[in-house]
């Protein structure tokens, strides 16, 4: 071993030594979110569950993936489960406590964190708060809960059986609103946080806080902050990701909390700046946008950390916003894969799963099988089919599939903890075609880069080793001399 790859390999060792020092949370990247009904049957009914998705957590971890996003699992009486009627329990469609523990203690051995979907904006019309609070203002009986909901006498929906009187419900009636001034509420939550946590859970994703206090940044911003003094009273490397699906100046606000990540919805789906640069081949641009982004969260909280994504349970799946195109499917799943903080995964995207249109098409079955009778059902609502047709059996079997190119990205993804927690710099290389920063942690530092235009590129070899690289169906990257050739959208990482 020369002296400049010892130099590299002890800079990688202090590296590793020094993460806990940044103040890091046990909850890695990349996260791979699921919804528990169209994952992975563990009982024949073909309902996906608890026990079907836990002899699926090997799989998962061939991603590159070290943690696991699961969307609601509590009782509810909707099948996308975000309407709770009980915080401290697994809905029995999904399997019990029991199967909840034996989830997660399969997570640690196969070295995943696990998160939990934590919806607190509101509850179910049908949670025993919400029935016993709604019963006492048509009888005039007491209720400990009447100030757990926003009960008026004017506007909102009607209270059943209890003429005059109505109640927030920003959903919809069978979503009421939580009153999360009430001391009691906050208790409550108090309580859900501490439950789960001490249940195996490393986190949590909190559901729609730009309605806790509708439309009013600074109040979310303090219930936010309570929320993380709260998570790290508990365990204080338990982890924090938020939804507020708004503009870049209310998402950075919200990162005034204290709060570990917030989604990065400007940069995701169809009409994000990401797809939007890459189909224009503005690589420079995206490189700069990168760095600007990681720089303004940095501003308003150093320990906090980007979740980039292409699309999730809410948004039209990436596949079919481009165009079911392998090239450009594995081009942005390259660009968002190798940014700086926790890039966040949607169970099948690694296929090219579709799904547009009404909630239950974007959850449609994991399709682990061509034969769709080995697979989930959809949702009863759901009013499209799957249109890929290779399952992880065929995509395995085939070196060039979009499965093995999340594989190769998550493989190269781990031997670099600098783009998850390094200090990222745009990187000008001399075309605006190419995209490229560099993330240097304690010393180390990978250079990532991509050609994002139609045409061969070739550039100075940069200094370092060549990692690795991609082949999106034009050819891998070559050092040619002292230049690096980058075939049309391929990519790669020095470090």
């Amino acid at each position: 071993m020369n002296r400049h790859a010892v130099c590299r390999t002890l800079a990688l060792t202090l590296c590793l030594v020094l993460l806990p020092l940044y103040g890091l949370t046990q909850v890695q990247g990349p996260v791979y979110e699921v919804f528990v009904a169209s994952f992975a049957d563990g009982d024949g009914d073909r309902v996906g569950d608890l026990k079907g998705l836990t002899g699926k957590l090997s799989y998962i971890r061939s991603l590159g993936a070290r943690s696991l996003w699961l969307m609601p699992i509590s009782p509810s009486p909707s099948y996308h489960k975000y309407d709770v009627t009980d915080y401290q329990a697994v809905d029995p469609a999904y399997g019990t406590i029991e199967d909840f523990r034996a989830l997660a203690a399969a997570c640690r051995a196969e070295g995943l964190s696990l998160i939990l979907d934590l919806v607190v904006n509101h509850t179910s019309s049908e949670h025993p708060w919400f029935i016993d609070a709604a019963r006492s203002l048509s009888t005039g009986a007491h209720s400990p809960y009447r100030d757990y909901y926003h009960f008026a006498q004017s506007d909102g929906h009607p209270v059943p059986g209890a003429p005059g009187w109505y109640y927030q419900g920003s959903f919809g009636p069978h979503m009421p609103d939580l009153n999360l001034d009430s001391p009691a509420v906050r208790q409550e939550i108090s309580d859900i946080l501490a439950f789960w946590l001490n249940m195996g859970a490393h986190g949590f994703r909190l559901d729609a806080t730009t309605h806790y206090y509708e439309d009013h940044t600074a109040r979310n911003v303090e219930f936010l902050s309570w929320l993380h003094q709260q998570v790290k009273a508990i365990d204080p490397r338990a982890y924090l990701v938020a939804e507020a699906w708004k503009d870049e100046s209310t998402i950075l606000a919200l990162y005034e909390s204290g709060i570990d990540s917030l989604f990065n919805f400007p940069m995701a789906g169809a009409t994000g700046w990401l797809i939007t640069a890459m189909r224009a081949g503005q690589g420079a641009q995206i490189a700069r946008r990168v760095a600007d982004w990681q720089q303004k969260i940095r501003q308003r909280n150093p320990q906090a950390v980007d979740a980039p994504f292409l699309s999730n349970h809410d948004m039209g799946r990436s596949a079919g916003y481009l165009m079911f195109k392998p090239q450009q499917i594995k081009l942005a799943a390259a660009l968002y894969l190798t940014m700086p903080g926790l890039p966040y995964l949607y169970y099948g995207e690694e296929l090219g799963l579709s799904g547009s249109g009404r909630d239950e098409n974007k959850r449609l079955p994991m399709l682990w099988s061509s034969d769709e009778a080995l697979n989930t059902l959809a949702p009863a609502d759901a009013d499209q089919r799957q249109r890929q047709k290779q399952g992880v059996d065929a995509q395995e079997q085939d070196p060039d599939s979009v499965l093995h190119f999340y594989r190769l990205l998550g493989s190269l993804r781990a031997q670099c903890p600098e783009l998850e927690h390094g200090d990222v710099q745009a990187v000008d290389l001399g075309s605006p075609k190419v995209a490229a920063w560099r993330s240097t942690l304690a010393g180390s530092a990978a250079l990532v880069i991509h050609n994002v235009g139609q045409e061969p590129m070739a550039i100075p070899l940069p200094a370092g080793s060549l990692l690795g690289g991609w082949d999106t169906g034009s050819g891998m990257p070559q050092v040619q001399g002292d230049q690096l050739v980058l075939p049309p959208y391929s990519g790669c990482i020095f470090r």
